[in-house]
């Protein structure tokens, strides 16, 4: 993953037009089952989002099973509620549509009711179970989440992917120690740079840097971690990370090419580089960087390099295309670090040389690794995406993250095909027939 100045250029505002374009689902005759449910008026939700969260949705006998069951409950804020007993299901007229759930805790006379916008999760007898609300039927519905997770399973074994597995946190502590030891070996081989290791929930964040410069990053890394959690669906406080994700930060360009070469036998690492994700088969994540001489710069790479790591992190090995991977990498990077203006003249140097040669290269949805210069191009697309719906985007992202290829995925969250999603891109930067 790359990380590199391009030279900043003008950008209009994005159109409103664009939205409307991307919430106009087209009819495709490959539409899946979950969707061809949502045309049952009354009955089945209006949009691919209701109609995912609706495949693996418990029914009405299976929610009356659980009451009377000991379980784990999870919040929207992460706390918990533990070894309690299900008391009872409010619900619509559909007894499989949760509006808030009654709870007893041990010997408590008054029992506990939630608001199901209040609860994420909850756990019976082994089993995991996700509260998914439905807008259009104002209730939540109760997710199986063992039965999705092995239909997914089957679905990423066709492609030889897995999903990650769950991390016991003893095993995390021993991963953590792990980590350590490895950036010991590091200490050891820059003896002379006096590195110190300075440790938050999700970070072990190793470098060379004088201690009053490190504290700023720290917090942008911390917050990186918390909005690609919210975003993609974990309560407060998840950690993603194999242990946590090992940072070794440089004061100098010529000690970071020396990391590169002594741990990940890189001999040679092109000038245009200021950071690097090492996304580890096992899990493991390591960011190598050297700070130069913008702080706000530096941060904003940090972020960049360390989002990709996340994503790696994140449900599956499935891969992720470069557009979406670099797209995501700069848009985090913008909300985490607004004071560099990066993404922004990114997008600005690719919607001006779009307006000349109309066209997004070719292979910009196809290719291993994008070109710089269409960065800006990746970065504004998903800014347009997320703003259509953050919801539809999380669909599209786990689509891919589950199997299906991001074409497919496309189609099932957003009904558009590439071509049409260029058209919106275009149409934001005053070029309606933008070619892919």
């Amino acid at each position: 993953m790359r990380f590199s100045r391009p030279v900043p250029n003008s950008l209009s505002p994005f159109a409103g037009v664009l939205l409307v374009l991307l919430l106009t689902p087209v009819v495709s005759i490959q539409e899946t089952a979950a969707q061809n449910r949502a045309t049952n008026l009354n009955a089945q939700p209006a949009n691919s989002v209701e109609a995912a969260a609706l495949e693996f949705a418990l029914p009405a006998a299976d929610v009356d099973a659980l009451v009377g069951k000991t379980a784990d409950l999870v919040m929207s804020t992460g706390a918990e509620e533990k070894d309690v007993e299900i008391a009872r299901f409010f619900t619509g007229r559909d007894k499989s549509h949760i509006k808030s759930i009654e709870i007893k805790a041990g010997d408590d006379k008054k029992a506990k009711r939630f608001f199901v916008t209040k609860l994420f999760e909850m756990k019976v007898a082994e089993r995991t179970y996700r509260f998914l609300y439905i807008p259009s039927l104002k209730a939540s519905v109760i997710e199986d989440t063992d039965k999705r997770t092995e239909a997914v399973r089957k679905k990423l074994a066709m492609s030889d992917h897995l999903l990650w597995k769950d991390v016991r946190q003893e095993d995390q502590e021993t991963y953590v120690k792990e980590h350590k030891e490895f950036l010991q070996k590091v200490g050891l081989h820059f003896s002379s740079l006096n590195m110190s290791l300075y440790e938050t929930n999700y970070f072990l964040f190793y470098t060379d840097m004088p201690a009053r410069q490190v504290a700023p990053y720290l917090v942008q890394l911390d917050k990186m971690n918390e909005l690609l959690g919210k975003a993609f669906g974990f309560p407060p406080g998840h950690n993603i990370w194999r242990g946590k994700a090992v940072i070794v930060a440089f004061t100098t360009e010529a000690a970071f090419l020396e990391f590169e070469r002594k741990f990940y036998d890189r001999t040679e690492v092109p000038g245009k580089y200021m950071g690097l994700c090492h996304n580890h088969s096992d899990g493991i994540v390591v960011v190598s960087c050297y700070r130069g001489d913008d702080p706000n710069f530096f941060g904003s790479l940090l972020v960049h390099e360390t989002s990709h790591g996340y994503m790696h992190r994140y449900r599956s090995t499935a891969h992720i295309p470069s557009w979406v991977n670099e797209g995501i990498a700069d848009w985090i990077a913008m909300l985490v670090v607004p004071t560099c203006k990066e993404t922004q003249n990114r997008q600005k140097q690719a919607a001006l040389q779009l307006r000349q040669t109309r066209s997004l290269g070719g292979q910009f949805f196809l290719t291993e690794q994008i070109d710089n210069w269409q960065y800006g191009a990746a970065s504004a697309m998903i800014q347009l995406m997320i703003k259509a719906s953050p919801e539809q985007f999380k669909l599209f992202f786990n689509g891919m993250k589950d199997g299906l290829t991001w074409q497919d995925s496309l189609q099932r969250a957003y009904g558009l095909t590439p071509e049409q999603l260029s058209q919106a891109y275009g149409q934001s930067i005053g070029i309606p027939a933008l070619a892919p």
